[in-house]
């Protein structure tokens, strides 16, 4: 399976595992329970020997159970604890909780021992190659085939099997710990296989003078130099999945490949440098899942057509590629087409009879009378797929009652609002995500800074009608909306109440340049991620965000993100959250993490959010230009601050503990934060350290000197007595006894 990278991991004491294992496994206010089970529960740690891994996987598993003392001794005397046949002694807890998982999710477990180590997986990648390859079944006729392995996905999350990447949205990406992608190889056996061409050479021969021969089904080629995919693989007639992952040198596929591996249900070619198909491709009449994704492709052959079978579509990326074939028609069992980032001039005529497909991401979208709109530069080919009438529109969408994932690209050839209503997203069923975007003038410099000649009023007006029109359903979740060209957002975000969009969970407005008030989001029962991204013409929030004055016991009830980034003209944040106001609603009360980035006019935070997100634990500020001082967050616990070029004072954090700053050259006074224990800063032009960090007085001249200052100082007499790493630029230093400072 390849190089096996051997990784030291810092054991935890017993009293430090119980406590990961207790915040795995119990929630808030059941501290009863984690006493009444400590002893079992420690019995449970030492058998774990202290590895984090295994006491996170574990906690999974006792998470699953009653908590009950028998519950958790059959866990404690399960044989898996000493399973011999494991490549590896760490590996007992991990099958441990691999043997507790339930028996179809087993099955989908060993898909991971097909992806490199250290691999980013995306949750739709687990998606289609458990669906393709028929792990997943339902008894419910109408439950979705995707909404169960999605459940899968966040049951190995919740169980530990997959570590969350934090910067996307929903454990959409993930990443699997080496020892469970090694346990998930060994429980495939030889029905998979992942490594270079060389190393499947040496299984292939080594199994051809045994006595025994492999059940080769699932096949992972991870090689950098391979130029030519090896007659050895053609000769596996019996693979059911074939995946490449970086191999950037595979130029040309053999016209007999796909003659010869007739059993194929998944084909990732993702990322090679092929540029055409042979028409062979239409003898994989089994084939359920194509990812030609990232490649220089340029033509689909038109025998796709006979993939009857085909579920999974994914042309993401592909630079060259400008149009589909008519034959996708023929492809009805399809499920889901993936196109973003890919300049089709359009989606075929006739895309509304695929009635199964439940995800269209990448729906270019062509007017009835050509598009009217100047905004973009694609205009001449925009008339020319009118011309030969072979695109789709909006309308096709109305049959498409199954869709779920939905983005749209050139909402501005939407010829006007009839045509948008066509489309009828607000009777979209299980619709739970939505796009919508439209494309920003290429003539203008900075969309950011929107002239009057950018845009004629015609357009504006005509925009304004669609987005208007594509008003989505009560069950959306999150919701795009990308260079919406209109002086107003549409009624049905200007007018939410908790009923229209109870649902609603993650918002992101970008390039909303025009727009000059932001939508009252205040009410919306579930939102817990916001991001407002090039709304330039917005030059106060106020009371209009909240919909203050309405019968409301809590504004932004579970906001966990709130993020304002590249709003040059906002000056003022005033919520007018007066005391009596207080008594009987909260603001912000889940607010964990705030960012403000670029935003150079904005001179102050409002006292309303200082005192009531007392749950904000990270605050960001960067190009803020105006801001003077940060202070009175009782709570936060990081603190970033860059290029804030204003900026005088830092005061008030009692429960700070990271405070990052880069390019503050007037910040002089940083008081009341004596829990913090790292400070970063950048070092490249300074001479000395800032008189904050050291305190008046002392000489600056000698980084070592200062160091040793803040070591001989009594801990009262020091501005951070609580610091025990700085780290400056590539220098970290840690306060460590009895050798402060020590340099790394």
């Amino acid at each position: 399976m390849g190089a096996v990278h051997i990784h030291r991991v810092e054991k935890l004491s017993p009293e430090d595992g119980w406590s990961l294992i207790c915040k795995v496994v119990f929630d808030e206010g059941n501290e009863q329970d984690a006493r009444n089970l400590r002893g079992i529960g420690m019995k449970i740690v030492e058998k774990c020997d202290g590895l984090p891994l295994a006491l996170k996987t574990v906690g999974g598993v006792l998470r699953s159970k009653e908590k009950r003392e028998g519950e958790w001794n059959m866990v404690l005397s399960s044989p898996a604890w000493s399973f011999t046949k494991l490549p590896n002694d760490e590996m007992g807890p991990l099958y441990l909780s691999y043997l507790d998982l339930p028996p179809p999710l087993k099955q989908c477990f060993t898909c991971f021992s097909l992806f490199p180590e250290d691999y980013q997986i995306a949750r739709i990648a687990f998606v289609d190659i458990c669906m393709a390859e028929g792990f997943v079944t339902s008894k419910d006729d109408t439950l979705l085939l995707e909404n169960v392995v999605e459940g899968y996905w966040k049951e190995l999350v919740q169980r530990n099997f997959l570590q969350p990447d934090p910067e996307y949205y929903d454990d959409l990406r993930c990443r699997m710990h080496d020892l469970l992608r090694s346990l998930a190889q060994h429980v495939a056996q030889d029905e998979c296989f992942l490594g270079d061409a060389q190393a499947f050479a040496r299984k292939i021969k080594a199994s051809s003078s045994s006595s025994s021969s492999i059940k080769l089904r699932r096949l992972s080629i991870v090689d950098e130099n391979l130029e030519t995919i090896p007659d050895l693989i053609m000769e596996q007639a019996s693979l059911r999945t074939l995946l490449f992952f970086r191999t950037p040198l595979i130029h040309d596929l053999p016209e007999d490949l796909f003659r010869k591996l007739k059993s194929l249900r998944v084909l990732d070619l993702s990322g090679t440098n092929i540029d055409n198909l042979p028409t062979s491709l239409g003898d994989l009449v089994h084939l359920r899942s194509l990812d030609l994704r990232t490649t220089p492709i340029r033509e689909i052959p038109e025998s796709i057509g006979n993939l009857r079978n085909l579920q999974f579509l994914t042309l993401d990326n592909c630079e060259y590629l400008h149009s589909l074939p008519s034959s996708v028609l023929g492809l009805t069992s399809l499920r889901n087409l993936y196109v973003e980032h890919t300049p089709l001039d359009g989606l075929p005529m006739g895309i509304g009879r695929l009635q199964q497909l439940h995800s269209i991401l990448g729906f270019v979208v062509n007017g009835s009378e050509g598009g009217r709109s100047r905004v973009g530069d694609d205009r001449k080919q925009e008339h020319k797929g009118h011309q030969h009438g072979g695109y789709c529109t909006l309308e096709e969408l109305k049959s498409l009652s199954q869709l779920k994932f939905l983005t749209l690209f050139k909402l501005e050839r939407v010829s006007n609002r009839a045509e948008a209503r066509a489309a009828a997203l607000e009777a979209k069923p299980h619709l739970v995500y939505l796009l919508m975007s439209c494309t920003l003038p290429s003539s203008s410099a900075d969309v950011q800074q929107p002239r009057e000649n950018d845009y004629e009023e015609e357009e504006i007006k005509r925009m304004g009608e669609v987005i208007e029109e594509l008003c989505p359903p009560p069950c959306l979740e999150e919701l795009d909306i990308d260079g919406y060209i209109g002086y107003e957002f549409p009624s049905w975000m200007m007018t939410p109440s908790p009923s229209s969009h109870r649902n609603l969970r993650r918002l992101d407005l970008k390039n909303c340049a025009l727009c000059r008030q932001l939508p009252p989001l205040g009410m919306l029962p579930q939102l817990d991620y916001l991001w407002i991204n090039g709304a330039s013409a917005i030059t106060s929030i106020g009371r209009e965000f909240l919909l203050l004055g309405s019968c409301c016991s809590s504004y932004f009830p579970k906001l966990n993100t709130l993020g304002f980034e590249d709003m040059p003209h906002w000056e003022e944040w005033w919520w007018g959250w007066e005391e009596k106001d207080n008594q009987t609603t909260s603001l912000l009360p889940s607010l964990k993490e705030l960012s403000i980035t670029k935003c150079p006019k904005l001179k102050s935070l409002p006292e309303s959010l200082l005192c009531r997100a007392t749950a904000l634990k990270k605050l960001r500020i960067e190009d803020a230009h105006d801001l003077r001082q940060v202070q009175n967050l009782s709570s936060l616990t990081e603190l970033i601050l860059i290029r804030n070029s204003s900026l005088e004072r830092v005061s008030n954090f009692p429960a700070l503990k990271h405070l990052d700053v880069y390019g503050c050259e007037k910040l002089m006074h940083v008081e009341g934060v004596d829990a913090v224990e790292h400070a970063q800063l950048d070092d490249r032009e300074a001479e000395s350290l800032p008189e904050w960090l050291v305190g008046a007085g002392e000489e600056q001249s000698c980084l070592m000197a200062v160091l040793r200052c803040l070591q001989l100082h009594p801990k009262k007499e020091q501005p951070f007595p609580s610091l025990h790493k700085l780290t400056l630029q590539d220098k970290i230093y840690h306060r460590e006894l009895p050798g402060w400072p020590l340099v790394q």
